[in-house]
């Protein structure tokens, strides 16, 4: 018993040690403005986290974007952290999560979006928009269960992450016009134990809204079940 103790406590020792010696020669940075960040920052740097590009609260309802979704299926709400441009670089927040595996960052923004929405949504269940597993295993893991995970962790309501799968693995969306990512996300999720949906208010999860196709094409096989109502949930809504 003693051992292990005196072991996990050398252990803790080495991996701070480890971890002190990595900071000094390869110092974290701002992902934004690329800034050595300093003691008690995280990711983003003071003044970043100062000009955070918040999407406003009217967004919360009444957006037009809602108006591009069946009316069956409607959203009630769409809820977005911050708003997204190819010429802000806020943008290197979507693109560390996705394209370079930072899955804590993923966590840490889900937790940004929960507080910022705590309190106006009424959602009682997350379900994050599926990757295709070949995709999953490629990328590692699937970003919007990253950024639901923080979600939940602020706003104490469950992850439903096996009632909708994406079958087929459609090729990626940018670029692509609006008919024709239409067309590309056509019957690609299927529903699954939708008994665990019935009566629930589900708050949809992605990384980024543009034209909402996708997330269109999941409602739609999520709205089979019966009783079922929806709001949307993302990091960052294109502007």
């Amino acid at each position: 018993m003693i051992w292990k103790q005196a072991y996990s406590f050398v252990k803790k020792g080495c991996c701070s040690l480890l971890s002190s010696l990595g900071d000094l020669l390869f110092p974290p940075v701002c992902l934004v403005c690329g800034r050595s960040l300093v003691r008690g920052e995280r990711y983003l740097c003071t003044a970043c986290v100062a000009d955070f590009p918040f999407s406003d609260e009217t967004y919360a309802t009444g957006t037009k974007v809602l108006e591009n979704f069946d009316e069956n299926c409607r959203p009630e709400s769409l809820y977005s952290l911050f708003y997204y441009s190819k010429y802000s670089r806020y943008k290197n927040l979507i693109y560390t999560i996705k394209y370079h595996s930072h899955k804590q960052l993923g966590i840490y923004l889900g937790r940004m979006l929960g507080e910022h929405i705590a309190g106006i949504c009424r959602a009682d269940c997350i379900v994050p928009i599926p990757l295709h597993p070949k995709r999953e295993r490629e990328r590692g893991f699937n970003q919007s269960y990253q950024i639901a995970l923080g979600v939940s962790e602020v706003l104490g309501i469950e992850i439903l992450d096996d009632v909708v799968f994406r079958v087929h693995n459609n090729i990626s969306q940018t670029g692509k016009s609006v008919s024709d990512r239409l067309k590309n996300v056509e019957n690609i999720f299927e529903l699954r134990n939708s008994q665990k949906i019935r009566g629930r208010h589900i708050l949809l999860l992605d990384d980024v809204i543009t034209t909402g196709a996708t997330i269109a094409s999941c409602l739609r096989v999520l709205a089979q079940e019966e009783d079922v109502k929806f709001s949307l949930g993302c990091l960052a809504q294109t502007v």
